[in-house]
């Protein structure tokens, strides 16, 4: 008896981690426009994928697209489609809008009520909503926030910001040990230094919920969209690679919004 053999059977089953910063995994291969670890390659993801169609069983990128411009997105979506095989995953990870609103709306009514506490994670749900959106120096507001010392809801502030984060926090804490007079001045700017860098790729250039980010899956061929935890996924093995979720499953980034997407033949 003969029939048709199902090349995918036979061909290598292939990730690729685009965006990856210094989140990686050998079992990956790993892109991003400014690498910064060895066996991660330089791709641009406004100038295209140089990718043949179809070649991987899934694609990973996170905390990539709020950095694109609004208008490219669909385009990059578009490419992402192009370069999975049939059945193939996308999985995005960006911001959650619809969460840091609620956060923001609890907060600022408690705080209106008189909960000095819920003032001061007001203000951290600000930064979240604001900054990154509006700075016009490396860090802005929120790095300037998280230098201060006390750092009031740090506990609060910490659950939101992940391990990264905290990373921060602990070199300002080594920094106020040896220093405590040490102050994180706001940078006097330019108008040339502004245009500069908004252009370093830092801000954020739009942010997204589960209908915005799903309409455009949509559009841009996807089926089967859906929310997923930080280490649920249809890509096989997903949680043990360590991307959203570290060896002890904390996760690495507690503001994102998770959605998974497949390429339909």
């Amino acid at each position: 008896m003969t029939g048709k053999i199902d090349d995918r059977r036979i061909m290598p089953f292939k990730l690729a981690n685009i965006g990856c910063g210094t989140t990686i995994h050998p079992a990956w291969e790993n892109y991003d426009l400014l690498p910064l670890s060895p066996g991660v390659t330089r791709i641009d993801l406004l100038r295209g994928l140089p990718f043949v169609d179809a070649v991987y069983d899934g694609i990973y990128c996170s905390h990539v697209l709020e950095h694109l411009p609004r208008q490219r997105v669909i385009g990059v979506l578009r490419e992402f489609r192009r370069a999975l095989r049939p059945d193939g995953i996308l999985r995005v990870v960006v911001p959650d809008l619809e969460v840091i609103a609620e956060l923001y709306l609890r907060e600022l009514r408690a705080a209106l009520d008189g909960d000095q506490s819920a003032a001061d994670r007001h203000e951290w749900m600000c930064m979240e909503l604001l900054d990154q959106m509006t700075r016009s120096f490396s860090g802005g507001f929120m790095g300037r926030l998280l230098s201060s010392r006390p750092l009031n809801s740090r506990g609060f502030v910490e659950g939101r910001i992940g391990q990264e984060g905290r990373v921060w926090l602990e070199s300002v804490d080594r920094s106020m040990a040896l220093d405590p007079n040490l102050v994180y001045d706001v940078p006097d700017t330019t108008e040339k230094t502004e245009t500069k860098f908004r252009s370093s790729g830092e801000l954020h250039r739009w942010m997204y919920d589960r209908l915005s980010l799903g309409r455009l899956l949509r559009e841009a061929g996807f089926a089967r969209i859906k929310v997923c935890g930080p280490a649920e996924s249809a890509i096989r093995g997903f949680a043990g690679f360590g991307l959203d979720t570290d060896e002890k499953g904390v996760v690495r980034k507690p503001d994102s919004l998770f959605m998974e997407a497949t390429a339909i033949a």
